[in-house]
């Protein structure tokens, strides 16, 4: 009977230790802030929404490790156009958002940029592969380029280079961002001679999908430092984010996020434009 005895008075302190761990457990997650992040749904392999519907990407795990680290906060993240993710950051529907982003003066203006950045994109001249003559943003003068965003990062290299170059302008045409594969196909029937894309946006798949002729100039034109926006109600979850950040490039998660969805470690490119 003793035995018996001692029997239950264990299992009632393991259940009573038990409820105690799931009380503090509860307490730890709901004094979470739970913060909204807007990714775009088909910027493959940066995040994309796959057959099944399920939203996945290298943003998507950088947000999954972002959450395994970060303190005080919980990140929920869903999947929205391009041109949705930053109206929504202005008018308060998301506190951050992801898309490969460069640093810009116009959104530097209207958001915070994380001391750490995330992710490393060079910037490429897609062309056919006939015209060898274009290697070069200088080769692109008189060229016809498929659009670009107003104030992107693209748009702001373009406007950099006509600054700089005043006798010899490339004519920028704006439009919204679209769908990747018709810029491509727009490439290789001749609409356009060239487009300068970010290569973090799966270019080589798309392009060896859809059988295209097409590859890039030798060498990337820029190298980008890429980053997640933040609302700038948000400061304290900027500090809290990059911490985050930091632990994650320090110990290697970062690096080897990039080897697994681009096919190589983007962080060992010299960082041009931050």
């Amino acid at each position: 009977m003793k035995k018996i005895a001692s029997l239950i008075g264990l299992i009632f302190g393991l259940i009573l230790l038990s409820a105690c761990s799931s009380t503090d457990n509860t307490k730890k997650d709901s004094s979470s802030k739970t913060l909204s992040v807007a990714l775009e749904e088909n910027t493959q392999p940066l995040s994309y929404t796959d057959s099944s519907g399920k939203l996945t990407g290298y943003e998507v795990d950088v947000l999954k490790e972002i959450n395994k680290t970060i303190k005080g906060y919980k990140l929920k993240y869903e999947a929205v156009s391009a041109e949705s993710a930053e109206v929504g950051l202005e008018s308060g529907t998301y506190d951050a958002i992801g898309g490969g982003l460069f640093k810009t003066v116009e959104r530097e203006k209207k958001y915070l940029f994380p001391k750490e950045y995330t992710g490393v994109s060079t910037i490429e001249i897609y062309k056919r592969k006939k015209d060898k003559a274009i290697q070069s943003l200088d080769d692109l003068v008189d060229k016809k380029l498929s659009p670009v965003t107003a104030n992107g990062g693209i748009y702001n290299l373009l406007i950099k280079y006509n600054n700089e170059h005043p006798q010899s302008q490339i004519k920028i045409p704006l439009g919204e961002s679209g769908e990747l594969a018709k810029r491509y196909r727009g490439l290789a029937d001749g609409t356009y001679d060239a487009v300068i894309m970010p290569s973090n946006f799966g270019a080589d798949k798309i392009i060896k999908s859809l059988h295209l002729d097409i590859n890039t100039a030798k060498k990337p034109i820029q190298v980008n430092a890429t980053y997640f926006l933040i609302s700038k109600k948000n400061i304290k979850f900027k500090k809290a984010f990059d911490k985050a950040a930091k632990k994650l490039r320090a110990n290697g998660t970062l690096s080897k996020l990039s080897k697994k969805w681009f096919g190589e470690d983007m962080f060992k490119y010299k960082v041009t434009e931050e």
